[in-house]
C-alpha cells in the first residue's frame, strides 16, 4: 500500500471515530432526569406515581404496556386533556429522552 493511500484511510478512520464520539456526546448531553424534575414532577411526582390531577402512574406495568413510546412523545409534544403541550419548551430529543430514560424506567 502506498503511503498516501495509508494516510487517506487513517484520516478517514479518524474522521469516522470523531463523528461517532461527537454524536454519542450530543445524545448524552440531554439530562432527562433534570428535565423531568423541572417540567414534569409537579404533576407526575418525583416517584412517577402521579398525583391528584389524574396524572397517570408511570410505575404501573399495565399503564406502561398500554402506551407506546410514539404515543407518549405525541402527548408530551402536543398535550392532551389536562396535559399541556411542551413543544414550545422542550426540543424533540429532550422529549424522546424523557420517555426512554425516565418514564419507561419508573416501571423497572
Amino acid at each position: 500500500m502506498h503511503k498516501s493511500t495509508h494516510l487517506y484511510f487513517s484520516i478517514a478512520a479518524l474522521s469516522l471515530l470523531v463523528l461517532i464520539v461527537s454524536q454519542s456526546f450530543a445524545q448524552s448531553s440531554v439530562d432527562a432526569a433534570e428535565i423531568y424534575k423541572k417540567s414534569c414532577a409537579s404533576c407526575h411526582k418525583l416517584d412517577g406515581k402521579g398525583g391528584p390531577m389524574n396524572s397517570p402512574d408511570f410505575t404501573a406495568k399495565e399503564w406502561q404496556a398500554k402506551h407506546k413510546d410514539e404515543e407518549l412523545i405525541q402527548i408530551i409534544t402536543n398535550g392532551q386533556k389536562m396535559m399541556p403541550a411542551f413543544k414550545q419548551r422542550l426540543k424533540a430529543e429532550e422529549i424522546k429522552a424523557l420517555v426512554g430514560e425516565v418514564i419507561r424506567k419508573f416501571a423497572k
